[in-house]
């Protein structure tokens, strides 16, 4: 058996940092290493507050995890010093798990890690599922050059569609009430912003997107929301030439139901899409993206605290309302 540590809520707003044995790989396994583990701060709130589905205390969170293969079962196409990225431990010992990420060493399957490129610092390597989640949205858009997108919520989600939006070539407009958000977008290279607290939206949307806006990704969360996200595409003519139909992208996680007006939905003919999680193919495209800096990792404000700290970075997580936290395993 091997000694590790992990991160464990064990109920509402309970943290601490908790010893376990974990097995020897078996054929197909892999142990690795943890360098850094990422946390989706929406999501881990969630969780700590005894929101999240599934999510039965006492319980290792997490989804975001880069470190070193150490050993694997025979035969394993990984080799020990390996840097790689997966979502979390198989096992974990005696908790539940809302997906085991946050741990010393982990115990995974071959088919469930990725190489991180040897050119990406592993540090970066760490948001390649919340940056794949996002990036699902936009694939689920059918995004290219010829789109223009606007992102409501800068979020980390949003934050990372609008990455990805930009990435794939289209004009990418961002929305938010919040100034730090809206900052860190512009570190991002995101040029059109609109304060939605002092600004008209749909205004400046139009005037930004020059009244030709194809996609709308929706990432507040907020079920109300959606209503005036969906009326920020363009309009559609009745008469010929007619563009291909606009989309709303649901990517958000919304807890309220979703209601949404028929009249302008029906008239402007749009595509609703909603996008779940993510894919394999996904992860391995985002680590791409950050591997030839077509997104910007460090363009985003991360705590970075050593994982023997979690019970106070996850203080400062609900009292700050962080954006992005990381933990530091060695």
């Amino acid at each position: 058996m091997i000694q590790t540590r992990a991160i464990i809520f064990e109920g509402f707003n309970q943290v601490r940092l908790q010893a376990l044995e974990i097995p020897q790989p078996k054929p197909g396994e892999l142990l690795v290493k943890t360098l850094y583990t990422g946390v989706s701060t929406g999501t881990e709130t969630r969780v700590l507050s005894g929101k999240q589905t599934g999510g039965q205390f006492p319980l290792i969170p997490g989804y975001e995890s880069v470190g070193r293969v150490v050993a694997g079962g025979e035969p394993a196409d990984f080799k020990p010093g390996d840097v790689v990225f997966h979502c979390g431990s198989n096992y974990t010992g005696p908790y539940n798990k809302c997906w085991g990420a946050h741990m010393e060493y982990a115990l995974v399957q071959e088919n469930d890690v990725h190489r991180v490129p040897a050119e990406l610092n592993p540090i970066h390597a760490v948001p390649a599922k919340v940056g794949a989640i996002a990036l699902h949205g936009v694939k689920r858009a059918g995004v290219c050059a010829e789109d223009t997108v606007v992102v409501v919520g800068l979020g980390l989600i949003g934050h990372w569609a609008a990455q990805c939006a930009k990435a794939y070539g289209a004009r990418v407009i961002g929305v938010d009430t919040n100034p730090h958000r809206l900052r860190l977008a512009a570190n991002a290279g995101i040029e059109y912003l609109v304060n939605a607290s002092e600004e008209d939206v749909k205004a400046k949307v139009d005037a930004y997107g020059q009244a030709n806006v194809s996609v709308v990704i929706d990432a507040t969360g907020i079920a109300s929301q959606l209503k005036n996200s969906a009326r920020l595409v363009r309009s559609m003519p009745w008469r010929p030439p007619y563009p291909p139909s606009s989309r709303l992208v649901i990517l958000g996680s919304y807890t309220e139901p979703i209601v949404l007006d028929y009249d302008p939905l029906f008239m402007d003919e749009v595509d609703i899409l909603f996008s779940r999680d993510t894919r394999p193919d996904d992860i391995r495209e985002m680590l791409a993206l950050l591997s030839t800096a077509k997104v910007k990792p460090e363009a985003l404000a991360t705590s970075c605290y050593p994982a023997n700290d979690a019970p106070q970075a996850y203080r400062e997580m609900v009292e700050n309302n962080l954006m992005r936290m990381i933990f530091k395993w060695e």
